[in-house]
C-alpha cells in the first residue's frame, strides 16, 4: 500500500514539473525568437539583391532603359539651368608668366633681305628684348633648311629712334593689298621658312611665337622660363582595351543521307546512296591594341621622324610627332576611346512548351488448359508487354473447381487461368523559360553557358588470352555534353543603332541507347547517346531598346511501338501497343540596350 503511494506522489511531481518547464518546442521556438533578436542588427539594412534592383545590368534597369531608348525625345524642355552630359576639355588650365602677355614690339628693318632673318636670329633677338632664354631643338631643321649663322648680337631694338610699326593681328588673313601694309610686305611675308622668318610684330611675345611656329608646322612650350621651339612633340594616351587577340568560330551545318540497295534477276545487286548537306561556317579574328597602333602608324607615317611606341607595363602609348598630326592622333584616339567604352546589355527570353501524349494498351494472358483431349495439358503465356509500370491493370482469373465448389466445362479445362487488361493514355504540357543576360563592351564577346555531362560506355576492348582463358573485356568511357550555350557581340554605331552578332545552342540528353553483341560470357554491350539540339545564329541591325522575335524552331518526335504474337496477330491474343508524341516549340526574344 505504501508502495503504491510513493508511486503517486512521484508521478505526481512529475507531471507538475512537466507542467512548470517548456518542452521541446517551446524551447526549439525560443532559440529561433532569441537567435533572430541577436541578428536583427545585421538585417537592418537591405539586402544585395534588393539594393541592386535598379543597378547596371538588372531587370529594372534594363526595362527602364529600354524604354527611354525606344521612344528618345527629340526635342528637351527645361525650365531651369541645366548642366549637359558630355564635359569637353577646356585645355591645361596652365597660366603663362606675364612676360608673354606684355606688349613687345619687333623689328629687323633690313633692305636686303626685306626684314626677314633666320630662325636663330629671331631667337636671339626675342632674348635681347625680352630677356626670356629661346632654345631651338635641332628637330626643327629636319626638313634639309640649312640654318643660317647667328649674327652678332644686336642692341635691342627698343631705343626711342626706332619708328613706331602699326600692330598686326596674328592670324589675319591678308588680301590682296594687305591688311595696313605695303603689297610688297605681303608678298614676302607669305615665303616664310627657318632662315627667313619676318620680325615686325608689335603685340604680345605669346602670339608672336604662335604666328612663327604656326607657319613653319613647329611648336613651342614654356619650360620653367625657357621657350622652346620644336618640330615635334611627344604625347602619350591610354587606350581603353586590353591586350588581348579574339578568334572565333561560328559553325552551323547539317547533312541528310539516305541508302537504298535493290537486287534483280541478275547475278547480283545494285546499291544507290543520295545524300545532301548543306554547312555555314563563320571565322573572325579581331586585335583592338594592335588594330589602333597599326591605324596611328597611317596617320603619323607621313612626317618623317614620327614614332609611336606602346608600354607593356602601363598600356600608355606614346605618339612623337608634329603638333599638328599629334592633334590628328588626338581625335582619332579620343573618338575610339569613346567608343570602346560604350556598353551593352543583351537579354535573351527563351520560351519552350512541350506536349506530351501517350497512348497505351496491352493484354496479358496467363491461360491453364487441363484435360486436353482428355490426355494433355498445356499452357499458353502473352509476350512481355510494352505498357509502363504506371498503366492500370484490371484482372480476370477463371477459378478451379476446388475453388470455386463449381464443376462445369469452363472450370474444369480452363481453371487458373488469368488475363490482364493494360491502358493508360496520358497528355502533358510543360513551358520552360530561359532568362539570360549578357553585358559586353562595344565590339567585344560575351558568353554564358549552363552544361551537364553524361558519362556512357563508348567502346569495349576484348580481353587478354592466357593459358588460363579468357580475361575480362575492357571498357572505353566518353562522355557527352548537353546544355545551354548563349554567346553575343554587340556594336553600337553613333546613331544608337546595334549591329548585333549573337548564337544561341540548346541541347539535350534524350536517351543512351544500348546495343549488345554476343552472348553469354562474350557478350559486350556498349551505348551511344542520341542527342536533339536547336541552334540559331544570326546578325541583325537593332534600335536600342527593339525587340527580336525568333520563330520556327520547333521538334517533333512520334513513337509507335507495337508487340504480338506474330505478324499480323491482334493484340487481343497477347500483345501490348504504345504510341507517344512530343512536340515542343521554342520562341525567342532578344532585346538590346545601351548602358
Amino acid at each position: 500500500m505504501r508502495a503504491a503511494r510513493s508511486f503517486l506522489v512521484v508521478a505526481g511531481l512529475v507531471a507538475l514539473a512537466a507542467c512548470a518547464e517548456p518542452g521541446v518546442t517551446e524551447r526549439v521556438q525560443a532559440d529561433h525568437a532569441l537567435g533572430q533578436t541577436g541578428t536583427a542588427s545585421l538585417h537592418a539594412d537591405r539586402t544585395l539583391a534588393e539594393q541592386g534592383a535598379g543597378a547596371p545590368g538588372s531587370q529594372v534597369d534594363a526595362d527602364r532603359r529600354a524604354a527611354e531608348q525606344s521612344a528618345k525625345p527629340v526635342l528637351r524642355r527645361a525650365r531651369t539651368p541645366w548642366v549637359g552630359s558630355v564635359s569637353v576639355p577646356m585645355g591645361s588650365g596652365e597660366r603663362l608668366p606675364s612676360i608673354f602677355t606684355e606688349l613687345v614690339k619687333l623689328n629687323f628693318d633690313d633692305a636686303a633681305t626685306g626684314g626677314k632673318v633666320s630662325l636663330r636670329s629671331m631667337a636671339d633677338r626675342i632674348t635681347a628684348v625680352t630677356g626670356v632664354p629661346v632654345r631651338i631643338k635641332a628637330d626643327v631643321f629636319t626638313t634639309g633648311e640649312i640654318p643660317a649663322r647667328s649674327a652678332p648680337p644686336q642692341a635691342a631694338p627698343t631705343s626711342p629712334a626706332t619708328p613706331a610699326l602699326p600692330t598686326l593681328p596674328a592670324r589675319a588673313p591678308a588680301g590682296p593689298e594687305g591688311v595696313g601694309l605695303p603689297p610688297s610686305t605681303v608678298a614676302v611675308a607669305r615665303d616664310t621658312s627657318v632662315n627667313a622668318v619676318a620680325m615686325r610684330w608689335s603685340g604680345s611675345l605669346e602670339g608672336y611665337l604662335d604666328l612663327i611656329t604656326d607657319q613653319l608646322s613647329l611648336s613651342w612650350e614654356d619650360r620653367d622660363g625657357l621657350v622652346v621651339i620644336e618640330r615635334f612633340r611627344t604625347e602619350f594616351f591610354e587606350i581603353a582595351a586590353l591586350e588581348s587577340e579574339t578568334d572565333y568560330h561560328l559553325g552551323l551545318s547539317g547533312a541528310d543521307q539516305a541508302n537504298a540497295t535493290s537486287s534483280g534477276n541478275g547475278s547480283g545487286g545494285t546499291n544507290s546512296t543520295a545524300s545532301s548537306s548543306n554547312e555555314v561556317n563563320e571565322h573572325g579574328k579581331s586585335n583592338v591594341i594592335g588594330s589602333i597602333l597599326a591605324a596611328i602608324g597611317q596617320i603619323i607615317k607621313d612626317v618623317p621622324g614620327s614614332s609611336v611606341v606602346r608600354s607593356d607595363g602601363s598600356g600608355r602609348v606614346a605618339v612623337t610627332t608634329t603638333k599638328e598630326t599629334l592633334s590628328k592622333v588626338r581625335d582619332f584616339v579620343r573618338m575610339e576611346n569613346e567608343s570602346l567604352l560604350r556598353q551593352a546589355q543583351v537579354q535573351f527570353d527563351v520560351y519552350s512548351v512541350t506536349r506530351n501524349e501517350s497512348d497505351e494498351r496491352g493484354i496479358e494472358w496467363n491461360a491453364l488448359l487441363s484435360a486436353l483431349g482428355g490426355a494433355y495439358t498445356g499452357t499458353f503465356g502473352s509476350p512481355t508487354t510494352l505498357t509502363s509500370t504506371a498503366a492500370a491493370n484490371i484482372g480476370f482469373s477463371i477459378l478451379t473447381p476446388t475453388q470455386s465448389g463449381v464443376t462445369n466445362n469452363v472450370t474444369t479445362r480452363f481453371g487458373g487461368s488469368s488475363a490482364i487488361l493494360k491502358l493508360l493514355s496520358e497528355f502533358g504540357v510543360s513551358t520552360q523559360h530561359r532568362e539570360v543576360s549578357l553585358l559586353a563592351l562595344n565590339r567585344t564577346w560575351d558568353r554564358k553557358s549552363s552544361l551537364g555531362g553524361r558519362a556512357y560506355v563508348s567502346a569495349t576492348i576484348p580481353g587478354a588470352a592466357s593459358t588460363t582463358g579468357v580475361g575480362a573485356p575492357g571498357l572505353v568511357t566518353s562522355t557527352v555534353t548537353t546544355g545551354d550555350r548563349y554567346l553575343a557581340q554587340p556594336f553600337i554605331l553613333d546613331n544608337n543603332t546595334v549591329v548585333l552578332k549573337f548564337g544561341i545552342g540548346l541541347s539535350s540528353l534524350v536517351d543512351l541507347e544500348n546495343f549488345t553483341s554476343g552472348t553469354g560470357t562474350s557478350q559486350q554491350t556498349v551505348q551511344t547517346p542520341e542527342t536533339t539540339a536547336i541552334n540559331d545564329q544570326s546578325t541583325v541591325a537593332l534600335k536600342a531598346g527593339q525587340i527580336l522575335v525568333i520563330t520556327g524552331l520547333s521538334r517533333l518526335v512520334s513513337r509507335d511501338d507495337r508487340r504480338t504474337l506474330t505478324d499480323g496477330a491482334p493484340i487481343g491474343l497477347g500483345g501490348s501497343k504504345t504510341q507517344s508524341r512530343m512536340r515542343e516549340d521554342f520562341v525567342i526574344f532578344v532585346r538590346p540596350t545601351i548602358l
